[in-house]
């Protein structure tokens, strides 16, 4: 235990730390990621929100497997709505507080974390379209950076039927989700893409 490296593992185990979902705190504070979002959004000032928030919520959930989320108005930059004290893994609950925020607005850019660091999901995909949000964002704890749209709702069991084949096929399940929204889009109004 002299090891200082050992001891800090340790007490991240301790502390219900989870090692997969570690974030790199040294990459996300890099020009590289920064430069992922100098061109999300025509306007630099929202682009240099969704960036800071994004960093903000990684460290906040690094070595957790909750979510945090925030809705701003993609014309401004201004914060509408956050969640950020979720108690359901993977997952973000949308509070009566939150819901009457984000109630008729048309603008709105919705950021949040995926500790798998996954691609979205067809719940995210429908939250989308149901909120009818201008776009939506993915910060995974690796790093990467999803871009999403949605302008209909998906059966999630039409989902979950191609993520199935693909597993079944000898995916990974990443790879499979990927290979089952890029099927789905090819018939339905979503996109998506990682951003580079």
């Amino acid at each position: 235990m002299s090891v200082r490296g050992d001891t800090v593992a340790l007490e991240n185990q301790r502390y219900g730390r989870n090692k997969s979902t570690l974030v790199n705190s040294a990459y996300i504070e890099s020009g590289e990621y920064r430069r992922k979002f100098d061109h999300l959004t025509p306007n630099d000032e929202v682009n240099r929100v969704l960036y800071s928030k994004a960093k903000e919520m990684l460290k906040h959930r690094s070595g957790t497997l909750y979510e945090d989320m925030y809705w701003i108005d993609g014309d401004t930059g201004k914060i509408i709505a956050s969640a950020l004290n979720e108690q359901s893994e993977s997952a973000v609950a949308y509070s009566n507080a939150v819901k009457r925020a984000i109630r008729n607005k048309d603008n709105l850019i919705a950021i949040h974390t995926h500790p798998h660091s996954m691609p979205p999901s067809i719940a995210d995909f429908n939250s989308c379209c149901k909120n009818n949000y201008r776009q939506g964002i993915i910060a995974c704890h690796d790093g990467k950076v999803f871009a999403y749209k949605s302008y209909e709702v998906i059966r999630e069991s039409l989902y979950n039927l191609y993520v199935g084949d693909y597993i079944d096929a000898g995916l990974s399940s990443y790879n499979a989700q990927i290979k089952a929204i890029e099927d789905i889009m090819k018939n339905h109004k979503i996109v998506f893409w990682e951003v580079e």
